[in-house]
């Protein structure tokens, strides 16, 4: 299908990852259905097989993320037993689940093991704490196809996590517990990370016992380096940088691999193996990408370990600035954010609210700015990160923050060896010392402070008190009560003053009355308990929105939070089918046009606040009739009810005047409108129109922009289109509402004309149009565009790669237009465009190459097909990382400024560049900032004119159209150029002008081959070689 949509411009970002390079990307769902990405846009959905009758709604979410579900998926993802990321193609994509780099999918699949024995899924291990199974799902199968109905169990992507990583230990009073005999001697702390390097000497004899569960060859040895940093802030025995609790004695869970990440479903089973292993503690200095509301896999885990063993999960608040993510969002999880030496909450360290129930998060602070602790030797952070001496280095995160914690909670458990976490997170927590001008949900209690902790008798139940949200309006709210229980583990009496602070949203003290707290003093007898009431009455007068702050007994601290919901309403939504009757089967959402923002249930009320909304839904039927329905600007300032009436709904009729024989092969619906913080977009893929049906909408906007798109072509009466010899491809527009008639006719003469001719490589071998022409190669199409719009024009040779445009294109009324496809030769390539293929961020480069991209100057492959390919980042004769992946990788390097070679070979089963090599030799220093910058790569392109078998004639010469592309725009200059006529055996030097070279062939050769050298103005050298670069025709 040939797709040009528009993303949203997010006004929140989900989560840091890596620089990536945007390269084209096809995404294979759990369902087998596959996606094509061209950076942020989708430009293709294909149904898998048997599917091509379901509907595909694309939706960009307000952090930018685009999610492609298809209709059968929608209910199980509106009741949550199907993990939205299984549909995230955004995340897909940046986790390395697209189809270039494995596969196959991870997932997690609950229910048992029994409920993972399904044809396409490959159980992995067993994950006994949440009763699931992890497991491999084949691309290109429905392994969902059992699972669709509504008593199957929960599936989760099992999704990548990392290191949180972006004068600590006498900063939290480590040394007075030291002084006190207290070193943790005697607890084991578990250290689930990359693993420990036990030669460096802050570490030496510490481990008692180590497993890997990242199935790394190097075993539990840390390649990374994270871990052994980790380790050592916990325990190191160095006699400067001193770990918290140099007494205790570590597990080495490696859950991390050696480039620094691991699964959820490892990182779960490190967890069972430590909190079975007799861990007191387990440190998790890792986190996935995005916020969680405590429900995914990872956080349950904890949630339930923590319940049954009573082992102290301490969790990294994450380190995009945002939201906690997982496992820091588990509630059982003791969430540590990070401030630097002064006390400052470093800007990268996460906060909360957690999503969904507004819970207290993260729950203390630790120093984690520039930490100095145990370098792993022949790591990869060991080599590019800031060193001290020979066996320490400074890293910066809440992975660095969370040890402190960590190692203060061994020190307690040695102090109470009965205590469990429940009462180790709340002398924690109770004892914290607050930072200045920070809230609740920046710094939990305040920073960890082990000294007050052993020496302060009292512990408070519970740790922290998140009373959720009182639903507006406010003068019928009922008190919220907590009954607070006070230890006294002291041999004396203990009495104490209780009192509250607590802060309004804009930081001022609460209304008097809000939050009160009885009796006012406390008396607790020694060993003994005694308890209080502290209340939050929301009926009091005082502004909308997150109350937080803190109930005081003497010095002992426990946070608070309510939120005093802003005016909301409730909107009842009647889903109504074909009869009339009310229908179970929906999926809706209000999106805020003020604000980056979200609502939607699987009930048929929302609660929404006060505002302006776009609304969209999806109803269908169980024999695949669909309704999409819009409203481009729904406000909502009562009460108020939307009717979603199948009845009502119309068939976009598009027709075709001067072909009426045209059948649609593929159609779109595109719902768009501007937001005050970016473009909102739903697009809906779909087969035909002849049961999917749009309604037309009672609100309108200016902004708002309805396209109506299709795919048309000749019927072969097979069910295809196999002998058309004509492609339409149209689109019309409706501004401000969703109209009665939204269909349109098509004439010829309207639309621009191309004729399009597809070469083959691989005799035999099929091409495919836009996902409904597939074709013997070779062939030929006369093609029909709306002109004045955006395309993006596809083509593969299937089980060889796609071609698409690098940029979208637009086609003029009367300019006709001849279009060549898999034409050589093919090798790399550099178009013009925002892609760039290879960037730099900060201190990593990362690359994605396209090696087999045909000669026209704006186009670039995707997902070609090799036997074997090798890709390799050196830095001054010293390669740095290596990848399988044909032109991709993505590599940490020194910030210095040093000499890269990038080499790439791939070998393909194909008479045609069957071997494609390039060497790029250039200069890089560390890149500052969020945005990633372009490295000057170029790559020389070859048009010559071949026939449809990809063959000149031997006999004559062959003029050799020749241009250097830059991955950076840079100019680029052709400074040796060579031919061979033997497969690269032996080459000979051709003259060359800037624009092109005369090849005079020998007689019977059965190819050419080619070898460049390139530079471009920035001093980038390419040197490249195509092996069977074209072919000759016989005689």
């Amino acid at each position: 299908m040939v797709l040009a949509t528009s993303g949203t411009t997010a006004g929140a970002a989900a989560g840091a990852a890596a620089p990536n390079p945007a390269p084209t990307r096809t995404v294979t769902l759990v369902t087998g259905d596959r996606v094509v990405l061209a950076g942020p846009r989708v430009i293709s959905v294909q149904p898998g097989e048997g599917r091509s009758q379901l509907a595909f709604e694309q939706r960009t979410d307000v952090t930018g993320d685009v999610h492609v579900t298809p209709s059968d998926a929608l209910p199980a993802v509106r009741s949550g037993r199907l993990d939205p990321l299984l549909f995230d193609v955004t995340a897909l994509a940046a986790f390395g689940y697209d189809d270039q780099t494995r596969g196959d999918l991870p997932l997690i699949v609950g229910g048992g093991a029994a409920a993972a024995r399904t044809e396409g899924l490959q159980a992995v291990r067993e994950l006994t704490s949440i009763g699931a199974t992890a497991v491999r799902a084949v691309k290109g199968r429905n392994a969902l196809a059992q699972h669709l109905r509504a008593a199957a169990p929960r599936i989760w992507l099992d999704t990548p996590v990392r290191g949180t990583l972006d004068r600590s230990v006498p900063q939290i009073g480590a040394p007075a517990a030291w002084q006190a005999g207290l070193t943790g001697s005697g607890v084991t702390v578990a250290v689930l990370d990359s693993g420990i390097d036990t030669a460096n000497p802050d570490l030496a004899g510490v481990v008692a016992d180590a497993k890997d569960f990242s199935g790394s060859a190097t075993g539990t040895a840390d390649r990374w380096g994270h871990g052994t940093h980790v380790a050592s802030i916990v325990t190191g025995r160095d006699a400067k940088y001193r770990g918290v609790a140099p007494g205790v004695r570590l597990l080495n869970g490696k859950v991390l691999g050696d480039n620094g990440s691991g699964l959820e479903s490892g990182i779960i089973a490190g967890m069972e193996w430590a909190a079975g292993a007799g861990a007191k503690v387990v440190n998790l200095s890792l986190g996935t990408r995005f916020p969680s509301d405590g429900t995914d896999a990872l956080s349950q885990a904890v949630d339930r370990l923590t319940e049954q063993t009573g082992t102290l999960f301490v969790a990294a608040a994450g380190n995009d600035g945002y939201l906690v993510t997982s496992p820091g969002a588990a509630s059982g999880a003791l969430t540590v954010g990070a401030v630097d030496r002064d006390e400052t909450l470093a800007p990268f360290s996460n906060r909360g609210p957690r999503p969904g129930d507004g819970a207290i998060k993260p729950d203390l602070t630790a120093p984690g700015v520039g930490i100095a602790a145990a370098k792993a030797h022949d790591s990869v952070l060991g080599a590019t990160e800031p060193s001290v001496d020979e066996n320490h280095m400074r890293l910066s995160g809440t992975s660095m923050a969370a040890p402190h914690v960590a190692g203060a909670a061994a020190i307690l458990a040695q102090q109470h060896p009965d205590w469990k976490a429940p009462e180790l997170k709340a002398a924690l927590m109770g004892t914290a010392k607050p930072g200045t001008g920070l809230s609740v949900f920046q710094q939990g209690a305040g920073r960890v402070d082990v000294a007050k902790a052993v020496a302060t008798p009292v512990v408070a139940a519970p740790a922290s008190v998140s009373l959720g949200t009182a639903r507006w309006p406010h003068d019928d709210d009922r008190p919220l009560v907590t009954t607070m229980t006070y230890r006294n583990t002291g041999p004396a009496p203990v009495t104490l003053a209780l009192t509250t602070d607590v802060r309004d949203p804009a930081g001022a003290a609460a209304p008097a009355g809000m939050f009160t707290v009885t009796p006012g003093s406390l008396t607790i007898p020694a060993g003994g308990t005694a308890q209080a009431t502290v209340t939050a009455d929301t009926r009091v007068t005082g502004p909308d929105g997150g109350y937080q702050g803190v109930v005081l007994a003497g010095d002992v601290r426990t946070p608070i939070a309510v939120t005093r919901e802003a005016e909301s309403y409730d909107v009842a939504l009647d889903f109504l089918d074909e009869q009339g009757n009310p229908t179970e089967n929906f999926s809706y959402g209000f999106t805020d046009i003020e604000h980056p923002r979200s609502f939607s249930g699987d009930t048929a009320t929302a609660r929404v606040p006060k505002g302006k909304y776009y609304f969209q839904a999806t109803t269908w039927t169980d024999d695949r009739h669909y309704l999409f329905t819009v409203e481009p600007e729904f406000v909502v300032a009562g009460a108020a009810r939307l009717t979603v009436d199948a009845r009502t709904g119309v068939a976009p009729g598009v027709r075709f005047a001067d072909r009426p024989a045209a059948k649609i092969g593929r159609a779109a619906l595109g719902f768009e409108r501007d937001a005050s913080w970016g473009r909102l977009s739903t697009w809906d893929y779909i087969p035909d129109f002849g049961d999917f049906h749009v309604r037309p909408s009672t609100t309108s906007a200016s902004s708002f922009d309805l396209a109506v798109e299709a795919q048309a072509a000749e019927p072969d009466g097979q069910g295809g289109f196999s002998t058309s010899g004509y492609l339409y491809n149209v689109r019309n527009h409706f501004t401000g509402s969703v109209p009665a008639d939204p269909g349109f006719t098509v004439r010829d003469k309207e639309m621009a004309r191309v004729r399009s001719e597809e070469a083959v490589t691989k005799p035999g071998s099929t091409g495919t149009r836009e996902g409904i022409i597939t074709r013997p190669l070779p062939y030929g199409l006369d093609e029909f565009y709306s002109p004045d719009q955006e395309w993006y024009p596809l083509f593969s040779e299937d089980g060889v790669s796609l071609l698409l445009d690098a940029v979208p294109r637009s086609y003029r009324l009367g300019h006709p237009a001849l279009e060549r496809w898999n034409a050589a030769v093919f090798g790399p390539a550099f178009p013009a465009g925002p892609r760039n293929r290879a960037v730099r961020q900060g201190d990593t480069i990362a690359v994605a190459v396209p090696l087999f991209t045909d000669q026209h100057a704006g186009r670039i492959a995707d997902g070609a097909a090799v036997i074997g390919a090798h890709t390799t980042l050196s830095r001054d004769g010293r390669e740095i990382g290596a990848s399988a992946t044909p032109g991709t990788g993505t590599f940490t390097v020194p910030p210095d400024t040093g000499l890269y070679v990038l080499h790439v070979d791939a070998t393909r089963d194909n008479a045609l560049s069957s071997t494609v090599v390039a060497d790029w030799t250039f200069t890089s220093g560390t890149v500052p900032g969020a945005t990633p910058v372009a490295l000057p790569l170029p790559a020389v392109r070859y048009a010559p004119v071949v026939d449809a078998w990809n063959r000149v004639p031997g006999r004559l010469p062959t003029y050799l159209p020749i241009t250097v592309d830059d991955n950076a725009g840079a100019a680029g200059k052709l400074t040796a150029l060579s031919v061979s006529y033997d497969r690269g055996a032996t080459w000979c030097a051709v003259p060359f002008t800037d624009t092109g070279a005369l090849l005079v062939h020998p007689a019977g050769a059965a190819s050419a081959s080619l070898r460049a050298t390139a530079i471009d103005a920035a001093g980038t050298r390419v040197d490249q070689t195509v092996i069977d670069a074209f072919l000759f025709t016989a005689g």
